[in-house]
């Protein structure tokens, strides 16, 4: 996008056409997830991801920076709930 073609924002024609492109990608994207996990070898490698980084990822008490250590570990997390996330969404669509 530039400024020459700032006047097409305006337009609710388009912006309903760009919407529902975004719409779209979102949902290939959802699904294409939806597909690699789906396999034996993706679900084996969800499994392992999810055991990894949410389940056995706690942060020790003795840790030197306990905020930074959770929050970190709260962010890898994070990554594998978006997987199943983009997973349950594939699934509504």
């Amino acid at each position: 996008m530039s400024w020459s073609n700032i006047d097409q924002l305006a337009d609710p024609e388009v912006a309903k056409k760009q919407a529902g492109i975004r719409r779209q990608n979102a949902a290939d994207l959802a699904k294409a997830y939806h597909r690699v996990f789906t396999t034996d070898d993706g679900a084996r490698i969800l499994a392992d991801l999810t055991r990894r980084f949410v389940y056995d990822n706690d942060t020790p008490f003795g840790s030197e920076n306990i905020n930074y250590e959770s929050a970190y570990h709260n962010g890898e997390a994070g990554v594998v709930k978006f997987l199943i996330n983009q997973m349950k969404q594939a699934e509504i669509i």
